[in-house]
């Protein structure tokens, strides 16, 4: 049986909301500022999704110093550009499997994340 969360997820996809989806992935990410799943790069800019919702980071190099830099810019669900949902959609799979490798490691220190670990698993298996 799955959880409310996880078939939220499922339900997004169902629907190709990528909104919902990325609302839901947020929800089941663990509570550390320190995590985030890549979801799409297009040039210099990366959108990156962690609990806290979307970022658009930005990185440049620098003109006179051989340093990248990097800008992070947060952004509404609603401010995401309809090519970069699409290919959110086109590529859930690795969205899930990023969600799947961070949770599993969390839930070596948290053992109520194991649950939504196995759902997760089940999920990317039913959809190989």
């Amino acid at each position: 049986m799955r959880g409310k969360m996880m078939q939220n997820v499922i339900d997004s996809l169902k629907n190709k909301n990528a909104e919902e989806f990325l609302k839901a992935i947020s929800s089941l990410m663990p509570p550390s500022d320190d995590i985030s799943i890549s979801l799409v790069k297009l040039g210099p800019h990366e959108y990156v999704l962690d609990r806290k919702g979307v970022s658009l980071v930005s990185t440049s190099l620098d003109e006179y110093l051989p340093y990248l830099s990097s800008n992070e810019k947060r952004i509404d669900y609603s401010q995401i550009p309809k090519a970069v949902k699409d290919r959110i959609l086109a590529d859930y799979k690795s969205i899930l499997k990023q969600l799947y490798d961070i949770l599993l490691s969390f839930s070596r220190r948290d053992k109520n994340y194991l649950t939504i670990v196995n759902q997760l698993g089940e999920l990317l298996n039913e959809n190989k």
